[in-house]
């Protein structure tokens, strides 16, 4: 069974290997302001457990424009010996969730193409966006109602 817990001050450095080991190195730039602000962002930021074990993480954050905000996805990576439990679902259903909860009007990530998880996120609502203006990185979006 897989559950959700906060990132907090204690347990911080876990999301770093977390990253380390789930977002390949070329594609993984994650500053120290990114973990810093991570403790800041409540539950825009979540790890998942399996029998107790952290086995993957979420990162996001709230983007205002307009009076309109938005969610992006700056990370969401499970351990690859724990892929097929359903964490890397539960963690995104928890941001699509936490971004209705807090009134965005829609949740979004940007993938480097090489990650090969565009795929992936198609299969759970997301659509690609063709105003990308980086052929590298897809942009895909989830409208939230």
């Amino acid at each position: 069974m897989i559950e959700l817990d906060t990132i907090n001050p204690n347990n911080l450095k876990v999301l770093e290997v977390i990253n380390q080991n789930t977002i390949p190195e070329g594609v993984r730039s994650f500053s120290p302001q990114y973990y810093k602000e991570t403790v800041q962002v409540g539950s825009l930021a979540q790890y998942a457990y399996f029998n107790n074990v952290c086995v993957g993480a979420v990162r996001c954050k709230k983007e205002t424009h307009n009076k309109s905000s938005k969610v992006q996805i700056l990370s969401l990576g499970v351990l690859p010996a724990y892929r097929k439990y359903g964490a890397g679902t539960k963690l995104l259903e928890h941001a699509v969730n936490t971004a209705k909860d807090i009134g965005s009007k829609e949740i979004y990530v940007q993938l480097p193409q090489k990650l090969n998880a565009k795929d992936w996120f198609l299969r759970r609502g997301f659509t690609e966006l063709s105003e990308s203006s980086n052929e590298d990185t897809a942009v895909l979006n989830h409208p939230l109602y």
